[in-house]
């Protein structure tokens, strides 16, 4: 009997009359902001703002300076040693939302009417997460650099692996059978941790700006900025895939143009990626 007594109270508390009483399960997916799904058109729209907001903050072009300098020195140093130099081109693509986080906070700034400086206010609020992340997203760069110097190595036993020059090594790979299943290696291996990077880094660094600068704003962890990013993958999948591609074609045009193009497009997409950051997450 005592038995009975002492489930009732529990099926209560289990069950309640009144379903108002029932409390939400928490779960990152209800704790984490709300994301809105974008349209194929919004990705011009990013692009078109991200456009407007390089001209009427020019020093971001320094930012797109510095970064293709410095490109350019790393590609000079490694040029004769092609798979070291193509892992460098990879690496500006995979670190490139870590890199804008200077351009992001310039977009910020003119987004809360305050006078643009230098993008290096970021340097205090942002602590140690950007260092963190930027760790991280290095961790996941060597892991793919060293994945491919491994393919190439055991598949072309040094044939390709330690050739000429960087401008030589696709026509080199067309040339064996061997050559071909590297290249098709790679590429599976590049859209591999593309994907992955992507989904990790896409809205990361600006909603740590976001959550640390605004002073209206709840603090973010870096664990939880990421966390948006992944929700916003994950509830606009196809539609940011298109945007990676995007994102990967514009910078074709850079390497097609010995990087010059990189001054103006990495800061370009840097705004573009908070215009993108606002339209996916909106203001609390």
């Amino acid at each position: 009997m005592s038995e009975e007594k002492d489930v009732v109270p529990m099926l209560q508390r289990a069950y309640p009359e009144d379903l108002g009483e029932t409390v939400p399960e928490h779960t990152p997916e209800t704790d984490s902001p709300a994301i809105r799904e974008v349209a194929t058109e919004d990705l011009g729209t990013w692009l078109g703002k991200g456009w407007r907001d390089l001209w009427q903050m020019p020093v971001a072009l320094v930012h797109g300076l510095v970064i293709t300098l410095a490109a350019l020195i790393l590609l000079g140093l490694s040029w004769n040693q092609p798979w070291m130099a193509f892992s460098l081109l990879a690496g500006i693509l995979l670190l490139g939302p870590v890199l804008a986080v200077g351009v992001n906070y310039l977009a910020l700034q003119k987004e809360r009417g305050e006078p643009g400086g230098s993008g290096l206010g970021w340097l205090g609020p942002m602590g140690g997460s950007i260092w963190a992340f930027a760790a991280l997203l290095a961790i996941l760069f060597v892991i793919w650099a060293s994945f491919v110097w491994m393919w190439i190595a055991v598949l072309n036993i040094g044939e390709i692996a330690v050739m000429g020059q960087l401008h030589h090594l696709v026509g080199a790979m067309l040339g064996s059978g061997a050559g071909i299943i590297s290249l098709v290696g790679v590429v599976v291996a590049a859209i591999v941790f593309g994907l992955a990077v992507f989904a990790l880094s896409l809205v990361t660094i600006p909603a740590l700006l976001d959550h640390r600068i605004r002073d209206d704003a709840p603090q973010k962890s870096l664990i939880e900025s990421i966390g948006v990013s992944l929700k916003a993958f994950s509830h606009n999948p196809g539609t940011l895939i298109l945007w990676g591609l995007i994102i990967t074609a514009l910078f074709m045009v850079s390497v097609a143009t010995a990087l010059l193009a990189l001054i103006v497009i990495f800061p370009w997409l840097g705004f573009a990626m908070w215009h993108a950051y606002r339209d996916l997450v909106p203001m609390p």
